[in-house]
C-alpha cells in the first residue's frame, strides 16, 4: 500500500476520534439595514435590525439606546455609540476563583445583564440550534463587552465555568465597524481564527451578525483593536436537551470554520491519497437506532456531536456522503475468521490503488476491507434449510448487503443487531450479526479534485 496515503488516513483518523473535531464552530449571518430591507422578501437570511437599551437616561428623559447595524455616518448613531462606551465599566476576569481587573492582561469595558436589553435572540437566528448539534445546548446571556481602539485586546486564558453544566462559550460580535480584534480559539495544539474585522476580505463587521462558539477547555485570546469598537454579547453555554434536524440545513454555520474542513481539504490536495478515487468511511461515533425502520428514517437528519460535523464538512467541500450499516462479520461464528484475517492485522495484499478503468472494484486499504454495506432500511432476517456450505456472498446477499472496499479512517464504537440468520430442517440455528452505522464518503479521482478556495473540491 502506498505509505503516504496510509499516513494521511492515520491522521485524518486521529483527528475525528479526538475531541478536535468540534472544539469550535461560528458563522456570519447578514443583517438588514433597515426592517423595511428585512420585510421585502427579498432574503430570507437576513436578520431584522435589533437595538440595545441600557439604564442610562438621556437628555431628554429616555432610556439610552443604539441601534444595528450601526451607522457610522449617522451622527445620532455615533453619539449613542460613545454614550454606551462611556457608560460602561472596566471588565475583569477569574482568576483563582476572584474577579481580577488587570489592563496589562485585558483591556475592555463591559455592560452586566442586569442593566441592559437587546432584542436580539441567538436562539430565532438558529446559533443556538446550530450550536445544539455539537451537544444539546441552552444559551443563558452573560455580559456585554467592548474592547475599543486603539489597545483593547485579552491575552489567552481559558474560562472558568460558571456551574457544572457549563460546557462552553458563545460569542456574538454585534455589526459594528471596527478593525483588528481576532479570537483566536486553540485546543490539542489546533487553532481557529475568527477574523471579523472590517480589514478583513469578508468586511462583515459593520452589515452582519458573526459568532463563534467554544468549549470551556479550550485557551482563547481577543488581539488588540486597532479601529472602531468591537462590542459583542458573550452566551454561557449549559447542557440541555437535543434538538431537531440540522444537518446541511443551518445557514448559521460556517462549515470552513470547523477544524476538521481544513484537515479534509489538505488530504484531498495530496494527489496519492486514493489517486483513482475510492470510499472512505468514518464509523459513527454516537449511538443510533440505526436497525429500526423509525430510526433508520431519520438519518442524516439527527446526526449528534462530531458526527454531524463530519457529515457537513465533507458535504461543504462537494462530496457525495451517505450513511450505511456495516455488518459485522468478523466477530460473529457464522463465518470462519481465519478467511479474514487480513482485515484484522492490517495486511496489504494489493499493488496499490486500483486501475484508473476499473471504477467498481478498489483495491484492500488498511484496517477493515471488504466491507460488507447497506442502505440504513430497518433490521433483516434471512431463513433457510440448514445443512449446506452456503458462502459469505450468498448468505448476505439476501440481506441486500454489497461487499465494498472501504479505507476506514475510525474502529466502530456502537452496534445493534441488525441482521438475524435462521436455518430450519434437521440442522435448525440461529445466529445474529451486529451492524455499526457508518459514514460513507465517495471519494472523486486526484484529477477530479481541485485546490480551490471555495467550498468544492470536485472538478
Amino acid at each position: 500500500m502506498n505509505e503516504h496515503r496510509t499516513s494521511i488516513a492515520e491522521a485524518l483518523g486521529a483527528f475525528v476520534e479526538s475531541k478536535s473535531v468540534t472544539f469550535a464552530c461560528g458563522g456570519t449571518i447578514a443583517v438588514a439595514s433597515s426592517n423595511d430591507d428585512a420585510a421585502d422578501g427579498t432574503s430570507s437570511q437576513l436578520l431584522r435590525p435589533f437595538a440595545l437599551r441600557w439604564d442610562s437616561v438621556t437628555e431628554d428623559g429616555e432610556l439610552s439606546k443604539l441601534s444595528f447595524p450601526v451607522n457610522m455616518n449617522d451622527d445620532i448613531s455615533n453619539a449613542n455609540l460613545l454614550k454606551l462606551v462611556k457608560d460602561c465599566q472596566p471588565a475583569s476576569f477569574g482568576y483563582k476563583g476572584a474577579d481580577v481587573l488587570d489592563e496589562s492582561y485585558r483591556k475592555a469595558i463591559k455592560l452586566d445583564r442586569s442593566v441592559f436589553s437587546i432584542d436580539f435572540c441567538p436562539y430565532e437566528s438558529g446559533i443556538v440550534d446550530t450550536i445544539a448539534q455539537m451537544p444539546a445546548a441552552q444559551a443563558e446571556l452573560y455580559k456585554l463587552n467592548i474592547y475599543a481602539a486603539p489597545s483593547g485586546f485579552f491575552k489567552a486564558h481559558v474560562d472558568t465555568p460558571r456551574s457544572n453544566t457549563q460546557f462552553g462559550s458563545l460569542v456574538v460580535s454585534l455589526p459594528c465597524d471596527y478593525q483588528g480584534g481576532q479570537l483566536i480559539v486553540r485546543h490539542a495544539q489546533h487553532t481557529v481564527s475568527f477574523d471579523w474585522g472590517a480589514s478583513t476580505a469578508n468586511n462583515t463587521s459593520a452589515t452582519a451578525m458573526n459568532w463563534a462558539a467554544f468549549y470551556s477547555d479550550c485557551e482563547h485570546e481577543v488581539l488588540g483593536v486597532t479601529e472602531g469598537y468591537r462590542v459583542t454579547l458573550t452566551y454561557n453555554l449549559y447542557c440541555a436537551a437535543g434538538s431537531g434536524d440540522l444537518t446541511g440545513n443551518s445557514p448559521a454555520m460556517d462549515v470552513k470554520l470547523l477544524p476538521l474542513y481544513a484537515k479534509v481539504k489538505e488530504a484531498l490536495a495530496q494527489s496519492d491519497f486514493l489517486q483513482y478515487g475510492g470510499l472512505l468511511g468514518v464509523y459513527c461515533q454516537h449511538g443510533y437506532a440505526h436497525t429500526t425502520s423509525e430510526g433508520a428514517a431519520k438519518l442524516p437528519g439527527i446526526l449528534k456531536g462530531s458526527d454531524m460535523a463530519i457529515y457537513s464538512v465533507f458535504k461543504g467541500l462537494g462530496l457525495e456522503v451517505s450513511v450505511k450499516s456495516v455488518l459485522d462479520i468478523l466477530n460473529n461464528s457464522l463465518f470462519d475468521p481465519s478467511d479474514y484475517d487480513d482485515y484484522m492485522s492490517g495486511e496489504d495484499n494489493s499493488d496499490g490503488d486500483i486501475d484508473e478503468n476499473t471504477e467498481t472494484k478498489l483495491r484492500k486499504p488498511r484496517w477493515w476491507d471488504g466491507s460488507y454495506l447497506k442502505n440504513i432500511e430497518g433490521d433483516v432476517v434471512v431463513a433457510e434449510v440448514g445443512g449446506y456450505e452456503e458462502s459469505v456472498e450468498e448468505i448476505l446477499g439476501v440481506s441486500g448487503a454489497r461487499q465494498s472496499d472501504v479505507l476506514w479512517l475510525t474502529r466502530p464504537i456502537h452496534g445493534n443487531v441488525g441482521m438475524v440468520h435462521l436455518t430450519y430442517g434437521n440442522e435448525a440455528g440461529i445466529n445474529c450479526l451486529y451492524t455499526h452505522a457508518a459514514l460513507i464518503i465517495e471519494i472523486p479521482p486526484a484529477s477530479r479534485r481541485t485546490d480551490s478556495t471555495d467550498t468544492t473540491v470536485m472538478a
